[in-house]
């Protein structure tokens, strides 16, 4: 029998041939009465699977499973059935049940290694909950079909069944995570897109209070609205994952953000950044232009010893016109200052200015 069980290994697990298992299995015959014999039986393959464990690597079942562990499950299932008289095809049917575990896991491995991996960087699976509820079909009925011989066979039929629910809350549980983690990835977009319009509203109106939160009530219901469609795809309802509490938590997040906005860091950011802008607005630049200014200056000297001094003058618009009178032209000191002559009876001094901006 244990020959039979070592040529269904073979066959049905590792699609192999006994001569090719010549290097990785030691077949030995031996006798099997009750537990402690199989406890026995245990301990001396562990001790010669770890003297050989250099040369090859173990072989697994199941995905996490040794092969010492898988016989010894199947040895006491068959010991306790009452079909015990011939267990060889119920050890090759559990047997097979747990490759079909493996090779049906394996094969959604890839897809849901590829969804993880765009979920860890904060992107959504385009029609999450479409596929991943196919995919979790594909998966249960590749294992049922691999599996259909094991149905009908007594001990066998029930390990199979253990085995499928063993499956399918494995599969069950790593899409319920990454339902939550993408959940949790729309919830911070949403939010962050709800904050970025308030603030672009907040620019053109200001934040007078009332008319903000009017206006920006729209806004709200914009922004739960669309976090609600993109929700729907994620949905999984034959895991019983809906939306309807991610939805609940959202409304109240964007209620709170835009109640909150005012006395938000971001907010009193952009309100001194305004304030700033507006302080420090620089004066538009005007045309070029060029301006003269005429300003003329007289001086009238008579006769006399500068006993009488007076000035008047008279502005016209951007011109002026100023006029004196000293009656110094007598005066020594006066006359030696023009180098022993008189000064002139009256003397004229134009200024022009120009005044250039460009």
């Amino acid at each position: 029998s244990i020959e039979e069980i070592f040529d269904g290994v073979a066959a049905l697990v590792l699609g192999q041939n006994e001569e090719e298992l010549d290097g990785y299995f030691k077949v030995e015959v031996t006798l099997v009465k009750s537990a402690e014999d199989v406890t026995k039986v245990m301990d001396q393959a562990t001790k010669t699977a770890a003297a050989t464990s250099t040369k090859s690597s173990s072989s697994v079942i199941m995905g996490d499973k040794p092969f010492s562990t898988a016989f010894s499950e199947i040895y006491s299932t068959l010991s306790s059935s009452p079909d015990y008289a011939d267990p060889t095809p119920v050890a090759e049917a559990i047997l097979a049940c747990n490759d079909a575990y493996s090779r049906a896991f394996g094969m959604s491995r890839a897809k849901i290694a590829s969804w993880k991996h765009r979920a860890s960087r904060g992107l959504l699976v385009d029609k999450f909950g479409k596929n991943a509820d196919s995919l979790l079909q594909r998966t249960l009925d590749l294992f049922d079909r691999d599996t259909m011989a094991a149905a009908g066979l007594p001990a066998a039929g029930e390990q199979r069944l253990v085995i499928r629910q063993r499956l399918q809350q494995r599969m069950e549980k790593t899409l319920s995570d990454l339902f939550d983690v993408q959940m949790g990835i729309l919830e911070k977009k949403t939010l962050k897109k709800f904050n970025h319009s308030l603030l672009k509203k907040m620019s053109k109106d200001g934040l007078d209070s009332t008319k903000f939160f009017e206006d920006n009530a729209t806004a709200l219901r914009t922004a739960l609205f669309a976090f609600e469609t993109s929700a729907a795809l994620l949905e999984i309802p034959s895991l019983s994952l809906t939306k309807s509490n991610a939805v609940r938590d959202v409304t109240g997040k964007l209620n709170n953000a835009l109640m909150t906005f005012p006395d938000s860091p971001a907010a009193k950011i952009k309100a001194m950044k305004k304030v700033e802008q507006t302080v420090s607005k620089k004066k538009k630049p005007t045309e070029g232009s060029i301006d003269m200014t005429l300003d003329v200056v007289a001086m009238i000297r008579p006769d006399g010893f500068g006993n009488l001094q007076g000035f008047a003058g008279y502005q016209l618009g951007p011109h002026s016109v100023t006029v004196g009178v000293h009656n110094d032209a007598d005066d020594p000191q006066v006359i030696a200052q023009f180098g022993g002559v008189r000064p002139p009876f009256i003397r004229v001094q134009p200024k022009l200015k120009l005044d250039v901006e460009l």
